[in-house]
């Protein structure tokens, strides 16, 4: 398996992308992104691996974006499940993170999810607990959802790391790093007004989703 630890997301903020994917890289990070097809020239150097959403079908939401990377580097021990709007943790670098990860679960079936900033451990104040910016090891991508990859996707996008943190407990995997901090520029703290593109009604059909799902104890997971 490789060893280089990659943030792999879909992403149509190049803004935000600017500001985000050079701190990653600075603290050694690879980057692999799934991005609109008029934006391709603009995320040009910014990351490592760059696919235009046409050839992927067009983009389908957050978690297939992800299944589809993850596959992708499907040679990786880890890959980071976060969005553009994400900074890694400031205090350690990719590689030290690693060999962390690898030590607790003796392997790469795992999940490790950083709690350090609150838009890392939920969505608001009443929701349920999240991976928004999950650490996913190989071995967890390739044998959960059978086989299919590391993320439902009946999502599109809400729900999905609710549905992750739920999974991941449920197979006893699930690391969680108090100690860690990815902070989340989200729009709710006021510096950016960017909104994804989420299909209309499709943040309720989602919680009707996940919670059928999850009163089955989340059935093919």
């Amino acid at each position: 398996m490789k060893e280089d630890v990659w943030l792999a997301l879909p992403s149509a903020n190049i803004e935000m992308a600017k500001k985000t994917f050079p701190v990653w890289k600075s603290k050694g990070y690879k980057i692999a992104v799934v991005v609109p097809d008029r934006l391709l020239s603009q995320y040009s150097g910014l990351a490592d691996i760059i696919v235009a959403e046409s050839s992927i079908g067009g983009y389908r939401g957050w978690p297939k974006a992800v299944n589809y990377l993850s596959g992708l580097l499907s040679d990786y021990e880890i890959i980071i499940a976060a969005g553009d709007d994400m900074y890694p943790d400031p205090d350690y670098e990719a590689h030290q993170l690693r060999l962390q990860f690898v030590r607790h679960f003796g392997g790469t079936f795992g999940v490790m999810q950083p709690y350090g900033d609150k838009f890392g451990s939920m969505a608001c104040e009443t929701c349920e607990q999240i991976c928004g910016s999950a650490w996913l090891g190989k071995e967890f991508r390739e044998k959960i959802n059978q086989g299919k990859g590391p993320m439902w996707e009946e999502y599109w996008h809400m729900w999905a790391d609710t549905e992750l943190y739920q999974v991941a407990t449920k197979y006893n995997c699930l690391w969680i790093r108090g100690d860690l901090k990815q902070y989340h520029e989200h729009r709710l703290r006021g510096t950016h007004k960017f909104h994804p593109t989420i299909p209309s009604g499709n943040t309720k059909q989602a919680e009707k989703i996940y919670r059928h799902r999850k009163a089955n104890n989340f059935p093919e997971a």
